[in-house]
């Protein structure tokens, strides 16, 4: 009966979720990340030798990012995300990963919608704490499209502290990038370029089940359930191009056209992760879900859902 209840509780993460977005000062409707890394150092992924694994991630995040001040802002894709990556672990910690996501375009149909390359480092297996730094560049062929990543430059660090039942964790993110909208009305159209930086400060609590010997010997199952503080701020540089020009003057001088938008260090969101994982051998599949509370002043939906499940392969 126990056997039934745990895959029961392993097969629900699967579930999809869907949600509106806030108001946010991020025009683009994107899908982001759920702090991937932070929540594998909270499943304690971790190998001591050198290996290559293959994944394949299915979800409605349209991009790799650590930031969840920009996660509670933007909204998941109303299409599904395939993400193929493949990952070179070596032994001292380092790795190397590149990553494609295809996606259903409603103008090109289904193809690469942009990639991304990493690197980073995690320490070795350690039984009091765990540290991962990373540096993650995003390509993007057209910034104006509705799924294209408004970053394209991220850099992620995380700490946690496992000798305690309820594990403490601290995750800091730098994210930079630029994105577009162009708006049109008949012959005319106005363009929007946005410069975007960002800083997020994460504060988390987890803690980790683990159950051995589910179906055979040789495998098992990690239930890592995590409550995060989303502390960030944010600024935007807006650049207008129009073939309306004397509509564009009268706007600026209006003060209708905002040039920069800045956010003042807040709480932004609570998030609560559930990551799982099942390995049995070299294969190991791993559902996440991330469901994001919106903090600040809203008269849209707060709640903000995200999921992926990754299906991964290691070479030692």
């Amino acid at each position: 009966m126990q056997k039934i209840l745990l895959l029961i509780s392993f097969l629900c993460c699967f579930a999809k979720n869907f949600a509106q977005t806030k108001p946010p000062a991020i025009d683009n409707k994107d899908s982001t990340a759920i702090l991937q890394d932070l929540m594998d150092i909270l499943g304690d992924a971790k190998s001591a030798g050198r290996f290559i694994s293959v994944n394949l991630g299915i979800g409605n995040r349209i991009f790799n990012v650590n930031n969840n001040v920009l996660n509670s802002k933007l909204t998941p894709v109303n299409t599904i995300i395939f993400s193929p990556s493949l990952t070179y672990h070596h032994k001292s910690g380092l790795y190397v990963a590149g990553t494609v996501n295809l996606l259903n375009d409603s103008k090109h149909g289904f193809g690469v919608n942009e990639y991304s390359a990493a690197a980073g480092y995690e320490l070795p297996e350690n039984t009091k704490v765990d540290f991962t730094i990373a540096y993650t560049h995003t390509f993007v062929s057209d910034i104006f499209s509705s799924y294209a990543s408004p970053v394209h430059n991220d850099l992620y660090a995380a700490y946690l502290y496992k000798k305690t039942w309820l594990r403490p964790g601290l995750a800091l993110d730098f994210s930079g990038g630029e994105y577009g909208e162009v708006k049109r009305v008949r012959l005319l159209y106005d363009s929007i370029n946005s410069k975007l930086t960002s800083f997020t400060l994460v504060p988390a609590v987890s803690h980790e089940f683990e159950w051995d010997e589910i179906f055979s010997k040789s495998d098992g199952i990690t239930l890592t359930p995590s409550l995060l503080l989303n502390l960030g701020k944010s600024r935007q540089v807006l650049h207008h191009t129009t073939n309306a020009p004397n509509l564009l003057s009268f706007l600026n001088k209006k003060g209708r056209l905002p040039k920069l938008e800045n956010t003042k260090f807040q709480p932004e969101s609570l998030g609560f992760g559930l990551n799982t994982s099942y390995g049995t051998g070299k294969f190991s599949v791993e559902p996440e879900m991330y469901i994001d509370y919106y903090l600040p002043k809203t008269t849209d939906n707060r709640w903000t859902d995200y999921f992926t499940v990754t299906f991964r392969y290691s070479f030692q």
